[in-house]
């Protein structure tokens, strides 16, 4: 099925939704920042039935524009650059239900607009061993956007936006032996040199709090720009081995890319993990 989510501190105010009840798509509609803006996730069959994707039109149609459509459509808009297979294929009936439907409303395909001569995919058949465009971001030609890759995409947000800063301690720090044994060392630093001020207690006090949670706030930004590296890093090397597998589909392209697929998920799983933590102590 189709879902959305929105992270929580995205500046998205929603207004309406559509659900379909086969789970087909979902479809938003509200405010980003100060302008109004249509979401939608799609879900289309295996089969051939380009009634689905026109049923989703007929849907979406009743929402203002501008709209930003993403899923899984199931089919190649562009039998020769969306296909790795040479085989020639003829185009599906919801290929042209998309494309005609592109037309009608105005819309693009990202990453053909922006790539119109570069061969890259996002499903791989085991079955066939081959690989196919079919996940697609389609979006009013009068939507500024900024495509980064085929599953997505990264859209500029009008007005301000900005939530006030609010600082949590990070409990889960607590279980790493380099975060305590750098607030020990930091403890002990502190009252060791502050032992003999002529201040009083509650100054001290105060001046302790700032100066730990300056500590606290320091180790973990450091923690998360290594995280944030080691996710970059290893995108942009999945990358590049997806790219070798798209000229070489061999076992040992098909296993690097595997690999780097399942390293990827864990890192991602870890952070999924620690953000549910965070949710049931916040809710507890």
């Amino acid at each position: 099925g189709g879902a959305i989510l929105i992270y929580k501190n995205f500046p998205f105010y929603c207004l309406s939704h559509v659900t379909d009840p086969s789970g087909r798509f979902v479809i938003i509609h509200g405010r980003l920042g100060t302008k109004p803006v249509t979401f939608t996730s799609t879900y289309a069959p295996n089969v051939d039935d380009p009634l689905v994707i026109q049923n989703f039109f007929l849907q979406l149609a009743q929402f203002p524009t501008p709209w930003v459509i993403s899923g899984d459509f199931n089919c190649s808009l562009d039998t020769v650059m969306d296909r790795s297979s040479p085989v020639p294929v003829p185009q599906t009936h919801t290929a042209k239900a998309v494309l005609t439907s592109m037309k009608e409303y105005g819309l693009m395909d990202v990453w053909h607009h922006l790539h119109s001569t570069t061969r890259e995919y996002s499903y791989y058949s085991h079955a066939h061993q081959t690989f196919s465009h079919i996940d697609l971001f389609l979006i009013s030609s009068l939507l500024s956007h900024q495509d980064h890759s085929p599953i997505w995409i990264q859209l500029e947000i009008p007005g301000d936006s900005q939530n006030p800063f609010r600082w949590r301690f990070n409990s889960h720090l607590l279980a790493r032996d380099d975060f305590v044994g750098e607030i020990k060392l930091a403890i002990s630093e502190f009252f060791q040199i502050n032992k003999s001020l002529p201040s009083t207690p509650a100054v001290i006090w105060e001046a302790f709090k700032a100066m730990i949670r300056g500590k606290i706030i320091a180790f973990s930004l450091a923690c998360r720009k290594s995280f944030q590296q080691q996710m970059v890093d290893l995108e942009q090397e999945l990358r590049g081995a997806e790219t070798e597998l798209y000229k070489t589909n061999s076992a040992v392209n098909r296993e690097r890319v595997a690999l780097l697929q399942h390293n990827l998920n864990n890192l991602s799983s870890s952070r999924a993990e620690r953000a549910l933590l965070r949710t049931r102590s916040k809710f507890y």
